[in-house]
């Protein structure tokens, strides 16, 4: 199959073998994903991240700048077969998302992230059965694939407790600041402060409600 390998900080087009599910697991064609900060950061970075990650000892599957890695953990994908071990409750042909995040023996290793675990910035991907979410009542592939940086706004903005009375602020209005303002006005609050350097991203979180 075909995918964006990064190494050294370049990305190459490259041909992989087609990933195998094991237990629990199912192979997914990959229907669309988003680019993340993380990615973009990663590809200058990945050997600062890496040592940073060796601190909380979960460096052993994680990148260094010599790996080639598959990037990629905000996607939509269609379900094409289960490996052994599932409960095959969603069917073959179904779009699913899923947390990013895939067990491989007694480990779990992050989706796009890990050299062992490839991404979805190729044709097809492994995911764990008991992560996948279908899509649910015809919603398009391109707002379903929103749904992981959707995901890390909404846990912000719970773990605020912050009531629809009180103030907030925003400090960056990249991607997920800019979720946190839409979610932030969803649930009625009623003055929403954002900062950023960029005059557009401004203007952006202004559009989404700051």
């Amino acid at each position: 199959m075909k995918a964006v390998v990064c190494q050294n900080a370049e990305l190459r087009l490259a041909e992989l073998p087609e990933p195998e599910p094991g237990r629990g697991q199912v192979l997914a064609q990959v229907l669309l994903c988003g680019i993340c900060g993380s990615d973009l950061h990663m590809r200058e970075h990945c050997a600062h991240m890496k040592e940073l990650m060796g601190r909380v000892a979960f460096d052993a599957q994680f990148p260094g700048a010599g790996d080639a890695v598959v990037f990629g953990h905000e996607f939509c994908a269609e379900v094409l077969e289960h490996g052994p071990g599932c409960d095959r409750k969603i069917r073959p042909g179904t779009r699913v998302v899923a947390q990013p995040l895939l067990r491989v023996g007694g480990e779990i290793d992050m989706l796009g992230l890990s050299v062992r675990s490839p991404g979805a910035y190729a044709e097809r991907m492994l995911l764990q059965e008991s992560a996948l979410v279908p899509v649910p009542n015809g919603l398009s592939s391109e707002l379903a694939a929103l749904t992981e940086p959707m995901a890390v706004a909404w846990h912000a903005l719970r773990r605020s407790e912050i009531a629809r009375k009180d103030v907030a602020i925003v400090i960056g209005c990249g991607p997920v600041g800019l979720a946190v303002v839409c979610l932030l006005k969803a649930r009625g609050v009623g003055t929403i402060v954002a900062s950023d350097f960029s005059p557009g991203r401004r203007a952006l979180a202004q559009r989404c409600g700051a």
